[in-house]
């Protein structure tokens, strides 16, 4: 089942919807409102962040997980045989990261909690330059901004809207 739930193919065709609803929707393409996409997986998140990251969201975007990439993750996964998940959701974590902070991966992997801090707060300050945090686990019911969050995705079965 959660290789159905994380196909390409349905990955692609969530992140379509959602670009769609931020060119469509009134609260959200007026630069006021952001939305938050809940992933069934840490996995899925990245490889959405990674779709995002392709588009006109880059730099509007993160992941906020409870994660934090460390070499011990990986240890034992490069079996030549291509990136395995836990290689994949490594790199695309500390690619975020790096990106963010303008700093070479293997310095900016250890400023999680740095990060996570910053970009809720921008999600909660600034929603046109935080426009979409991706979750798994925690923040689900919109942590301490839930008076500002105008829309929640669910990439569980269906995707679901959530306004206030």
């Amino acid at each position: 089942m959660q290789k159905v739930l994380s196909s390409q193919s349905r990955l692609e065709q969530i992140v379509k919807d959602i670009l769609l609803d931020m060119d469509t929707k009134p609260c959200l393409m007026d630069g006021r409102g952001n939305a938050m996409l809940v992933c069934t997986s840490i996995y899925q998140a990245c490889e959405v962040y990674e779709l995002f990251s392709r588009t006109d969201l880059a730099g509007k975007c993160a992941i906020a997980t409870n994660y934090k990439p460390s070499p011990a993750d990986i240890n034992g996964e490069d079996s030549g045989e291509g990136m395995s998940e836990k290689l994949k959701q490594y790199d695309i974590y500390r690619k975020m990261l790096a990106d963010y902070f303008s700093e070479s991966k293997d310095e900016a992997m250890y400023r999680v909690e740095e990060f996570e801090q910053k970009v809720k707060q921008r999600f909660i300050d600034e929603p046109g330059q935080m426009r979409l945090l991706i979750v798994v686990d925690k923040l689900i019911t919109g942590f301490d901004a839930s008076q500002l969050l105008t829309y929640t995705l669910i990439s569980r079965g269906e995707i679901m809207a959530y306004f206030k």
